[in-house]
């Protein structure tokens, strides 16, 4: 009973503990009334204004889904498509490059696309309002696409490309009215599918502070370098498989000699096909070293091709379309 008493005691020691300090505590509120609502109002106004410059300062990530680089995207109705190769951008001055790759699915040559009937439009999320945008052809099947001015905080950007051939298997010519509305109809649902979007966020692009706008002629001949590098690399790996190739008909020599010992030995016709096997194989390998020296004598070729249209640029011939502003 003792102990019950105790702990009632104790417990109402504190309610009347709590209950002096909250009287206190009203007392001074009262008699400091207009001082401490003004200490309130300035807490909330700071954390208000704290929460906007926090918002409108610190990059936002965006939620929409950004375009892979080197990830074909079909547009049009005749079988193109544009692959986003590099995105590079510079907050110091807020230059954007995105750099995209067309085929032609329709031409045996796929380098090669009409230039002059791809188009781009875009637009940017919180890109700020003296953001400029323009596409600039820099060989026969690239494109780059340069923004100026954008904000070092913009979420996204939306890239579209277009083609401006005529499909003649979308021109209309209808019997009646209403095979007229049907026929519109899917063709509207045909080019709505076939539009060429790319979606580029900011967290997904390459910072660089050395990016400046370049002018054609200076992006048309980095891009024939690139492809200069890249058919290097395709000589390159040509070289190697072809080595390969001849360890592999080394491998199969010595299997034939290893073979014909076996059946000096004891004649067996399962090793007769051992040996014929290998010897087609070494024909194969054969076909494959020539189909390896094919591709770098096309390299070289390509390569001694751009050297030339490299130094047509740097001398002042093109026939390139001049840059387009969006």
């Amino acid at each position: 009973m003792t102990i019950i008493s105790n702990i009632f005691d104790f417990i109402f020691n504190i309610f009347d503990w709590f209950w002096e300090k909250w009287h206190k505590f009203t007392a001074w509120f009262l008699e400091n009334q207009r001082r401490n609502l003004l200490i309130i109002f300035s807490i909330f106004f700071s954390i208000a204004a704290l929460v906007t410059i926090t918002v409108s300062i610190i990059p936002r990530p965006s939620n929409l889904p950004s375009t892979p680089l080197n990830t074909p995207v079909t547009f049009g109705t005749l079988n193109k498509s544009a692959s986003l190769t590099q995105s590079n951008f510079n907050p110091k001055n807020g230059v954007l490059s995105l750099h995209f790759q067309i085929i032609d699915g329709t031409q045996a040559d796929k380098s090669f696309v009409d230039i002059n009937k791809i188009s781009f439009t875009a637009y940017t999320d919180h890109g700020g309002e003296k953001v400029t945008g323009s596409y600039i052809p820099t060989s026969t099947n690239t494109v780059v696409v340069l923004f100026k001015n954008l904000s070092h905080n913009f979420n996204a950007v939306t890239v579209t490309a277009h083609d401006k051939s005529v499909n003649t298997a979308t021109v209309e010519a209808p019997s009646s009215i209403s095979s007229s509305s049907s026929s519109t109809t899917k063709f509207d649902k045909s080019k709505e599918a076939q539009s060429g979007k790319f979606i580029i966020n900011r967290d997904k692009v390459t910072y660089s502070t050395s990016l400046n706008v370049n002018s054609q002629k200076a992006l048309a001949v980095q891009e024939y370098h690139e492809k200069i590098r890249d058919q290097e690399s395709v000589i390159s790996k040509n070289k190697k498989a072809i080595s390969q190739y001849q360890k592999a008909i080394t491998q199969q020599e010595e299997s034939i000699k290893n073979y014909e010992r076996q059946q000096a030995d004891s004649p067996n016709a399962d090793i007769k096909t051992n040996v014929e096997n290998s010897r087609n194989a070494i024909t194969q390998i054969r076909t494959q070293i020539g189909e390896a020296e094919q591709n770098i004598n096309v390299s070289k070729s390509k390569i001694s091709e751009y050297h030339l249209t490299i130094e047509k640029l740097e001398s002042g011939y093109s026939t390139l379309p001049k840059a387009t502003k969006m």
